[in-house]
């Protein structure tokens, strides 16, 4: 899941880039932009579903991992503070400490909204879609949202994969290549 994840999100920045600027350093025409892009979107969204279930019913069964937790309740300023490296040691957490939950629920949020912002660009003619579009002041606007979106997208990846490489080199080699050891949290 998380392979299929990470390669349809690299397909669905650079076919992104492409359709918002067609002279991007991209071969191929706008349509096969769109239907790489589109391709790529229902992939991450059927992912998003499949792990969400996967959490709550799966053999996995780690939504757990994803709540609120005893061992990260009041470490929240030790985290910050030790990301900023005014701390040397890594306070005691949970597996996903309270940065790192609040990423991972917020990037489930943050791709739903994109799909909708998504579905209304595409489908503007749609009554419902184009409301939506209204509602936000235009499809320009529209525009603009989902395309603000992909750069909160984008940076907050490099901000975990800096604060992964930077915490322990394991740790990013399990976020990217899922490849687990016992020092990898």
């Amino acid at each position: 899941m998380l392979h299929v994840h990470l390669i349809s999100m690299v397909f669905l920045v650079l076919s992104g880039f492409y359709i918002h600027k067609p002279n991007f350093a991209l071969a191929g025409s706008m349509d096969f932009w769109r239907n790489v892009h589109f391709v790529f979107m229902f992939i991450v969204t059927l992912n998003v579903v499949a792990r969400i279930y996967w959490s709550l019913f799966g053999r996995v069964g780690d939504i757990r991992e994803f709540l609120p937790q005893k061992q990260n309740k009041g470490k929240l300023v030790e985290i910050l503070t030790y990301y900023l490296f005014l701390r040397k040691t890594h306070p005691d957490t949970a597996k996903y400490n309270t940065l790192q939950k609040s990423t991972y629920n917020f990037w489930v949020f943050l791709i739903l909204f994109q799909a909708v912002t998504g579905f209304a660009i595409y489908w503007q003619s749609n009554a419902t879609w184009a409301a939506l579009n209204t509602a936000v002041g235009g499809l320009n606007n529209m525009h603009a949202i989902h395309y603000m979106v992909m750069w909160v997208f984008i940076l907050t990846t490099m901000i975990h994969v800096y604060l992964s490489i930077a915490e322990n080199v394991k740790a990013f080699i399990l976020m990217f290549f899922g490849i687990e050891s016992e020092s990898a949290h």
